[in-house]
């Protein structure tokens, strides 16, 4: 291979690793101060996979420039292992305690079929502890609310429902906490002005263990249909690339924005709790990211501790990312993990704990 394209190529490499290198940095750096960095972690599987590329070529061609990839892979083998997971332990042990967390996305609201049937179906049939639903549009007169509905049919005596001010929508828009354990002292963390977003946390009383149950909905990207459209047609005029790309990125940094701060709000509010902390929810972001690094300090991610592969949740146009999360208190330890697609664009995710015995 002539001289000038090896340096034409590993030029290209430099670049690559560079932005690897800045995906890992992202965790560190809070959107309000630099948005470019989330990104880069956002880009993280993509920015992975092109300097593996480049290692693998290198090694291919007996080169010593391969190990320069392979080293600033090596220097985000924490990431890697956030991304991925690889556990086949085919050991089943009965959990001590269970929990779901579900972005039911209004459960079909919006479109053709209300979907809250096979929610009814998915809950009955795995039957956890204690249940987060995200989006949870509540319709129906007092005693046949969707929200009665849900809570009969899977046998949850306890339930929290918040709403948020939503003249939008029928019916009441929110978030619900169902469970087979008695709740106490439900609190809102509050968000800085209009917000569809919410955090709701609760106390579950089981037996003589009480736990701290935090559900999350973060902010979105609020993608239009014209965004999701640009996205995956991109064949438009060279004029109408340069106003789409630029509302999505302007719609993209208020979002890191405005996360940046949900999170710093929450966090505040985990740390002051006297009880062990289960944080679960819509993160809306990928595991390469300030809000999973800050927000999941001190727990321990249950798809780490028994999930496979990506364990993607979001079913949306944006294919690779891992979304939805439940942490647990570091004394627990998770024996199992799995997710389900239902109607929302969200997978449904659940996770069984016992006491680490280490």
């Amino acid at each position: 291979m002539p001289g000038i394209l090896r340096r034409f190529i590993f030029t290209f490499n430099i670049i690559a690793a560079i932005l690897l290198a800045g995906a890992y940095i992202s965790v560190y750096v809070d959107p309000r101060e630099s948005w470019i960095f989330a990104l880069l972690g956002l880009a993280y599987p993509f920015l992975l996979l092109l300097n593996i590329f480049f290692a693998l070529f290198w090694f291919f061609q007996f080169n010593i420039r391969g190990f320069f990839s392979f080293v600033v892979i090596l220097l985000g083998w924490s990431f890697f292992r956030d991304t991925f997971q690889f556990n086949f332990s085919s050991k089943e042990e009965k959990p001590e305690f269970s929990i779901c967390s579900y972005n039911a996305g209004l459960f079909g609201y919006f479109q053709a079929k209300w979907r809250s049937a096979e929610t009814i179906n998915a809950l009955e049939k795995h039957k956890s502890d204690v249940v987060c639903i995200q989006e949870f549009l509540n319709l129906g007169e007092d005693g046949e609310t969707t929200l009665d509905t849900i809570r009969k049919a899977c046998d949850y005596p306890f339930v929290v429902f918040e709403k948020l001010k939503d003249g939008r929508k029928r019916g009441a828009y929110g978030m619900a906490i169902l469970s087979k354990y008695p709740l106490k002292d439900p609190e809102l963390v509050h968000f800085d002005g209009i917000t569809g977003n919410m955090c709701l946390s609760v106390q579950v009383h089981k037996d003589t263990q009480i736990f701290k149950v935090y559900s999350v909905h973060l902010q979105s990207l609020r993608f239009s249909k014209a965004d999701y459209k640009f996205i995956s047609e991109f064949s438009s005029t060279k004029t109408d690339k340069f106003s789409s790309s630029k509302g999505i990125l302007t719609r993209m940094k208020s979002a890191y924005m405005k996360r940046a701060e949900q999170v710093e709000k929450i966090r505040e509010h985990i740390v002051q709790s006297e009880y062990p902390v289960f944080l679960t929810g819509d993160f809306n972001d990928p595991p390469v990211s300030f809000s999973y690094r800050k927000l999941g300090h001190g727990l321990k991610d249950a798809f780490i501790g028994n999930g496979n592969g990506m364990g993607k949740t979001y079913i949306g146009l944006m294919p690779n990312f891992r979304i939805d999360y439940i942490f647990s208190p570091s004394e627990m330890q998770a024996i199992s993990f799995n997710s389900e697609r239902l109607g929302s664009d969200h997978s449904m995710i659940r996770a069984g704990f016992k006491v680490n015995s280490k």
